[in-house]
């Protein structure tokens, strides 16, 4: 596949792309999340895992990786992406029959928290996560002692995601990475989520980028309740 698509003789100017982004799944997910096809009659994925492997095995060794123009941009389980969200969604997202493909409302519901509130970037370099510190639920669980706490401080104030990626944050990774000389975005890196419902600006995308890694898990005893109005739930 790599050297049918980048072997194309229609490129401007004739020979190579200049500037290529290559987009492949996490290697090793911390969750188990199901994709939008798991039910077996939809599920083709058998050797999902080898196709991805001697794929990117494929990338590495080309030309365009080796030189300057090539960048490796890696994903965790994708939700999201279509229109219920911040009004500036409804220029590039998806139409939202995609969320009824799962045929769970449960899954319905998860896929559109990331459209509003887990719009936010983590740019970690490599093929990475970012795994939740070990006394993390402990201390929520102690400090957060009403449910409806909980839920706002895991879906506000930039909590991030392990191994999750909302796929309007990844497609935006995706073209601001080709807007940039490779040298200014580091060669492989990871796009996970974090809860911020705006997806990241010009500015936001360059410190990110020139300076990754992941997202800092929130001190639970900082959350104060007192800044939400509760009165709907109380």
């Amino acid at each position: 596949i790599v050297d049918n698509v980048l072997g194309w003789g229609g490129y401007v100017g004739g020979g190579l792309p200049q500037r290529v982004v290559c987009c492949a799944p996490l290697t090793n997910r911390m969750s188990k999340e199901k994709a939008m096809g798991w039910m077996p009659i939809l599920n083709n994925d058998a050797k999902e895992k080898d196709v991805w492997t001697q794929f990117i095995a494929a990338w590495k060794k080309h030309p365009i990786y080796q030189g300057s123009g090539g960048t490796l941009v890696r994903f965790g389980a994708l939700l999201g992406g279509s229109i219920d969200g911040p009004p500036e969604l409804e220029k590039f997202g998806l139409d939202e029959a995609i969320y009824k493909m799962s045929l769970e409302n449960y899954r319905d519901l998860k896929e559109r928290s990331f459209d509003r509130l887990r719009l936010g970037a983590q740019i970690i370099s490599g093929d990475s996560v970012n795994p939740k510190p070990p006394n993390q639920e402990k201390l929520e669980n102690s400090s957060l002692k009403k449910s409806e706490y909980k839920e706002v401080f895991r879906s506000t104030g930039g909590y991030p995601e392990q191994d999750r990626s909302n796929r309007h944050t990844v497609a935006n990774a995706v073209v601001q990475t080709l807007m940039r000389n490779s040298e200014d975005v580091p060669k492989e890196f990871t796009v996970l989520s974090k809860c911020v419902s705006a997806i990241p600006s010009e500015e936001e995308w360059d410190e990110l980028f020139s300076s990754p890694g992941t997202a800092r898990w929130p001190d639970p005893f900082e959350f104060d309740p007192d800044q939400y109005d509760w009165s709907q739930k109380e």
